[in-house]
């Protein structure tokens, strides 16, 4: 045989082998296919399949890869076609990911603690879920709702007393979201009403409804009592319980039991009981953000308020300017008399003021109370000034300041933004940044560089729920 006859027969082998090869991996395309269409009719037998490739917490994958190569031999000229075919087998190694349980830096904490029975969780967004919390529409006659008192916490009306001659349908501790299918914000909203109106009512939220808590030292059944008003209404409590009071007389208090919400009725005012209040998880009573104007700390603030609000609150500041279109008393300020600042600012009310246009604005102290008293962490994106006021036993401030990068770092991060800053501009926050360091350098507990907002409000997220876990050193007299 000649080497050319040689050639093209070994050419012809080639080819042969490879539409051979091609067929192969075209059956085995078909029966994967195959395959994948059963497992989804069959999520059992899928499940059974995955299982049979995984052992000890790896799975097996297999992949085929085809190498053409043509050579010329150096010494007889001849073209070499050479096909390789390589069967690789890989193994991906997996492990099973909690999904509620604390974030990865408390993971440590927990181990070390030896202890399995905790059952920690992440700040998260919360959700009543079951359906006697949710939003329900009723129809009633609006002079139902003269017999009904009502009080504005958190934004909300929340009905805190009812007489005898009130609709069964009206709660204690409900709050009036709409009427006739508009929101309710003011009393007035809903007096001098007529005829038959729609009411939008839910359950308030803890925070929401006067923070008066009480632990009852005592046994009491209201279906024991056929002295008690509105008898449609029934409450049981015992030892150990805890209570919010909505209104109180001489004789009879209108409360529900933190543990059901819906659990609403009277108790004598004369029951045995101890006054409690509630701490908020992370062993500190407020949260101040310190940072330049244009680092971001309000941004952060606000994504705090939406992730979490049965954790995080804010208050609404004082001002002595005229209410604009549009605004809402107890949404953007509260509205009050230049005077009346002046009066707290003497008797030492408030947080931090300052003057714009002639008008004062402030934080009161006693708004900050009142959040504190709701169990959750007030948030005060303040100056340096609030600092000083609040670094005490009585708020247990955890200070944040949020500062921006290196001016050369901040110059190229900002040229990618739509801000587009001047130079000089990104310099003097900077410089601020600096300078507020600086005066509450020996208050600060820590430090956020907000290159990205999104790395740093995960960054004081996890700081936070370090705090609930961690042993915290605060000033001694904190303590005292």
């Amino acid at each position: 045989m000649s080497e050319e006859d040689e050639l093209a027969q070994l050419r012809s082998n080639a080819d042969n082998l490879s539409r051979c090869l091609h067929v192969l991996l075209e059956k085995i395309e078909n029966i994967e296919k195959k395959n994948g269409k059963e497992q989804d009719a069959n999520s059992t037998k899928s499940s059974e399949t995955s299982s049979s490739n995984k052992n000890d917490g790896k799975e097996k994958f297999e992949q085929v890869e085809i190498e053409e190569k043509t050579e010329i031999d150096p010494k007889t000229g001849l073209k070499k076609r050479t096909i390789v075919t390589e069967r690789v087998l890989t193994t991906k190694t997996f492990h099973a990911l909690a999904l509620d349980g604390p974030s990865p830096t408390m993971t440590p904490i927990l181990r070390s603690s030896g202890t399995k029975s905790h059952n920690y969780s992440p700040i998260h967004q919360s959700a009543i879920l079951l359906s006697q919390y949710q939003s329900r529409q009723t129809t009633v006659d609006a002079g139902q709702l003269s017999q009904v008192e009502v009080e504005k916490h958190g934004g909300h009306l929340v009905v805190t007393k009812i007489n005898e001659k009130a609709n069964y349908d009206l709660r204690p501790g409900d709050v009036v979201k709409q009427i006739n299918g508009k929101d309710v914000y003011f009393r007035a909203d809903i007096e001098n009403l007529k005829g038959n109106v729609e009411l939008t009512l839910e359950p308030a939220a803890i925070h929401c409804a006067p923070p008066n808590f009480f632990r009852i030292q005592d046994i009491y059944s209201s279906a024991e009592d056929a002295d008690r008003p509105c008898l449609w209404l029934d409450l049981e409590v015992s030892t150990g319980d805890v209570i919010q009071v909505l209104s109180k007389d001489e004789k009879w208090m209108q409360v529900r039991k933190l543990s059901d919400l819906t659990q609403v009725g009277y108790l004598p005012a004369s029951l045995a009981m101890e006054k409690v209040s509630m701490l908020c998880p992370f062993g500190r009573r407020t949260l101040v953000l310190l940072g330049a104007v244009g680092t971001g700390r309000r941004d952060i603030k606000s994504m705090l308020l939406r992730l979490a609000p049965h954790y995080f609150s804010t208050i609404v500041p004082l001002t002595s300017r005229a209410q604009r279109p549009g605004e809402v008393e107890g949404r953007e300020y509260q509205f009050v008399r230049k005077e009346d600042i002046y009066q707290k600012i003497r008797e030492g009310g408030m947080v931090e003021w300052g003057e714009l246009d002639n008008q004062l604005y402030g934080t009161s102290a006693d708004a900050v109370r009142n959040e504190v008293r709701s169990g959750r962490m007030c948030i005060l994106d303040a100056a340096t000034q609030s600092v000083n006021y609040l670094y005490n036993a009585e708020f247990m401030p955890f200070v944040v300041h949020i500062v921006p990068p290196p001016i050369e770092e901040f110059t190229q991060l900002e040229a990618v933004r739509r801000t587009h800053r001047t130079r000089a501009q990104l310099q003097s926050i900077c410089d601020e940044s600096a300078k507020i360091g600086q005066e509450c350098k020996s208050r600060i507990h820590l430090t956020l560089v907000n290159r990205n907002i999104d790395v740093t409000f995960k960054r004081l997220v996890d700081a936070l729920e370090t705090l609930r876990y961690e042993t915290q050193w605060v000033p001694h007299s904190w303590m005292c």
